[in-house]
């Protein structure tokens, strides 16, 4: 945990002094604009001994003029003041947010499989928001606060140090509750913090899978669900409001009772003669500039811990390095033509049993070489390992180094960039944004600099896919927006646009991981005899579940339990009577069950 804070600490300040002009200037104005508030009440203390001389109103407008004067000044520069200090904090959250989001986009598969994306949504967001506060009106109020407390405390001690000394008498008071406080604000504002993750995390799921909850009408469920979790959170957020309420009413009274105090004895101090009534009035007017300093005690505190416990949960996740990324023996590869070869493959998921480590076995002593252009099919039955080999070639997983290799160059040595924009991929899983349907087609090329040097237009890629009769009918064609995720379209056309989405791209290497589970046999077929000669000279890995459609890809490769059991043409394995042999008659008694 100190470690944390320091490393924290380090990266806060790192933030700040980036604006640390913007933060003098604003601290700067507000010294200002405390100095002109501060002066107020020694001006009354000199008019009032003026007017005890001399009883003239010409002194009465003078001290006026300059009360007026010195309020129109200091106003000025507490609107400069907020300007900078509540501007830098507002660039101070865009680069966080940046920062954060540029670390999110770096980071493995693995980072997101055990992290809810509502926490991930509701630190870049809330927690930021927390933050920002801290920063901004946290460190405006302590810095008027203190230079306040200084300033009043000088000017009370030289007006009458016995009289101070009572004024003080509450103020170890606060002191000790606050230091009990704190602590407990810290662990109440995280857990807070985290709680609101998980609702929001709660939302994100029902509302991405709300299609799901009706079908399976589990909206009561799901409802009491999320009311059990913010039940939850408003418990705790309720715990913050007795500690806040309690905390603010009594550091007021503590101040009024250092008021009553000053009342009692200092207009006793008066009558003696011990001190005059100027003083009287200014001491009064500096004891009063305190008063909501020493009640905003609980609410900077609650600031603080607040912001901490937000910049925590932020630091957690810029803390996490990736993975997966270029290591230091990367080597000055700016193209690849697409010959592959595996050596001696091995992969196991890591999975938690009974609180312990262990992992799962899936793919197991893969060999294999692939010639540059040559068409691939990769078919087994579910659980064969097919989707996870086509990951760690584009090392969307980590493997060890030695085991996967293109035009004879380590993988792990290859710039993580040069090695996916070489390789189109299509994943199992279609995802589509929020998008046009050519804005989604056309995502791979824009911001990559290869918008002029890909070999298809978006109509093109459509065509290859199949897709063009789908999008004459939408009604704005390619300007179509699609909704989240595709809410709106077919399983078959998600799959279709992510598809072209691919053969779009400039790619050396293609790998498509059962891309057309959702189409039918016939629009299958058409479309990869499309792909192989849009692919020709290209290095082709086609996985698929639909053995008939790919009987005459240069080789196919048979895999079952992690293994490659078979290599051959179509005939080949059909000759050898094995797996693939039966995996195909299945699959043509299955299209004839269909057909009747």
């Amino acid at each position: 945990m100190q470690m944390n804070f320091k490393t924290n600490y380090s990266r806060l300040r790192d933030y700040i002094l980036h604006y640390k002009w913007w933060f003098m200037g604003g601290i700067l104005s507000s010294v200002i604009f405390d100095s002109t508030s501060l002066i107020i009440p020694w001006i009354l203390k000199l008019s009032i001994e003026s007017l005890k001389k001399k009883l003239d109103f010409k002194y009465v407008t003078y001290y006026v003029s300059i009360i007026v004067s010195l309020a129109l000044f200091g106003s000025l520069f507490r609107v400069i003041s907020r300007y900078l200090i509540f501007g830098a904090s507002r660039y101070i959250e865009n680069d966080v947010r940046e920062d954060l989001f540029s670390h999110l986009l770096k980071q493995s598969s693995s980072f997101y499989q055990k992290r809810k994306t509502g926490d991930i949504i509701s630190r870049a967001t809330n927690d930021l928001t927390t933050v920002r506060m801290f920063i901004g009106f946290g460190m405006l109020t302590v810095v008027s606060t203190c230079f306040t407390y200084i300033f009043a405390a000088t000017a009370m001690i030289t007006l009458s140090l016995k009289l101070t000394l009572f004024a003080l008498l509450p103020y170890p008071i606060i002191f000790f509750i606050v230091k009990i406080v704190t602590p407990v604000m810290f662990r109440v504002s995280k857990k807070l913090q985290e709680q609101l993750g998980d609702v929001s995390s709660r939302v994100q799921e029902n509302v991405s899978g709300i299609h799901v909850v009706k079908s399976y009408v589990q909206e009561e469920n799901e409802e009491n669900s999320f009311l059990e979790l913010n039940i939850d959170y408003f418990r705790n957020k309720m715990k913050m409001v007795r500690i806040m309420g309690t905390l603010f009413p009594l550091m007021g009274t503590l101040g009024g009772i250092g008021t009553l105090i000053i009342l009692w004895q200092g207009g006793r101090m008066v009558i003696l003669g011990e001190i005059s009534l100027g003083d009287f009035v200014a001491f009064n007017g500096y004891l009063a500039l305190l008063i909501w300093p020493s009640i905003a005690l609980g609410w900077i505190f609650t600031l603080i811990q607040r912001g901490l416990a937000s910049f925590e949960r932020i630091c957690e996740i810029l803390r996490e390095n990736p993975t997966i990324a270029d290591n230091p023996e990367t080597l000055p590869v700016e193209k690849i033509s697409g010959e592959l070869e595996l050596r001696d493959l091995n992969f196991s998921y890591p999975a938690k049993q009974n609180g312990n480590n262990s992992s799962i076995e899936v793919l197991k002593n893969i060999n294999l070489k692939i010639s540059k252009g040559e068409f691939i099919a990769v078919v087994g039955r579910t659980g064969a390992g097919k989707s996870t080999l086509a990951k760690l070639i584009l090392r969307l997983l980590e493997i060890e180094e030695g085991r996967i290799f293109i035009d004879g160059i380590d993988i792990t040595k290859i710039p993580l960039n040069v090695l996916r924009k070489s390789i189109g991929y299509v994943p199992q899983e279609s995802f589509l944004f929020n998008a046009t349907i050519r804005e989604n087609i056309a995502y791979g090329i824009e911001g990559n600099g290869l918008e002029g040097n890909n070999d298809h237009t978006v109509e093109e890629a459509s065509a290859i896919a199949d897709l063009s009769k789908d999008v004459e009918n939408f009604p704005k064609r390619f300007e179509t927006l699609i909704g989240e995720r595709g809410i709106n379209i077919s399983g078959g056309q998600k799959q279709r646009i992510s598809l072209a989405r691919t053969i779009i791209l400039p790619a050396s290497v293609l790998v498509f991981d059962d891309p057309l589970s959702s189409v039918d046999a016939d629009t299958e077929k058409a479309i990869l005899e499309r792909i192989k000669e849009m692919a020709r000279g290209i290095t082709t890995i086609f996985i698929t579940h639909r053995i008939p459609s790919i009987k005459d890809a240069d080789r196919i490769i048979v895999m079952e339990n992690g293994e490659i059991r078979e290599i051959g043409t179509h005939e080949e394995l059909m000759a050898l009577s094995g797996t693939y042999y039966d995996l195909y008659n299945q699959q043509l008694l299955i299209e004839e069950l269909e057909e009747v």
